[in-house]
């Protein structure tokens, strides 16, 4: 499945879609564009809440602008919508799965998306080939703990923003870096 355009759509995910998910989203955007794949985040808190100024003055020294975003309330919907959904804590997994049954096959945290892409060692993968790896002998309880999480900087020096920043910026070379 993918848009109009046959670009993959991709759909990154958080808790209120004000810090990880739209510095995903926007780091996503900058490094690779939209010829590809189309990037897009949400989160499961209150829609229209914007970016804490200090992600905006970490992406800001990145060349990217965040001031105009506005977080969005993840729905059935936009689940339905995206072709992969990636998380930023293994508990998003469950917290999706429970919006949608269609959720649980295309829904994977960021930092295991990463792992499973290396496992496969291959140069360039397609989504799909993505999502078959990490949907081999899936076992839903893995999620309960807090083992694929991207620390939350939400309310904390701005030395924790530029490490998350840096962090997703990393995970997202290793894994959009590497899909066709």
């Amino acid at each position: 499945m993918t848009d109009g355009y046959g670009r993959y759509r991709v759909l990154f995910v958080c808790t209120a879609n004000i810090c990880r998910s739209p510095s995903a989203e926007l780091l996503a955007r900058d490094r690779f564009g939209e010829r590809e794949m189309v990037f897009r985040s949400a989160g499961f808190l209150a829609s229209g809440q914007t970016c804490p100024p200090e992600l905006i003055g970490v992406l800001a020294e990145r060349g990217i602008d965040a001031a105009g975003h506005r977080s969005y309330r993840l729905d059935e919907a936009s689940i339905g919508a995206a072709d992969m959904l990636l998380t930023m804590e293994s508990a998003h997994v469950q917290k999706a799965t429970m919006l949608s049954a269609e959720a649980f096959p295309k829904t994977v945290p960021l930092k295991e998306a990463a792992m499973v892409a290396g496992e496969l060692g291959l140069e360039r993968l397609s989504v799909e080939q993505l999502l078959e790896a990490v949907n081999r002998d899936r076992d839903p309880r893995r999620y309960l703990a807090p083992s694929w999480d991207v620390d939350d900087p939400y309310g904390r020096r701005t030395k924790v923003y530029r490490q998350a920043v840096q962090e997703i910026d990393q995970l997202l070379q290793q894994v959009i870096g590497r899909l066709d």
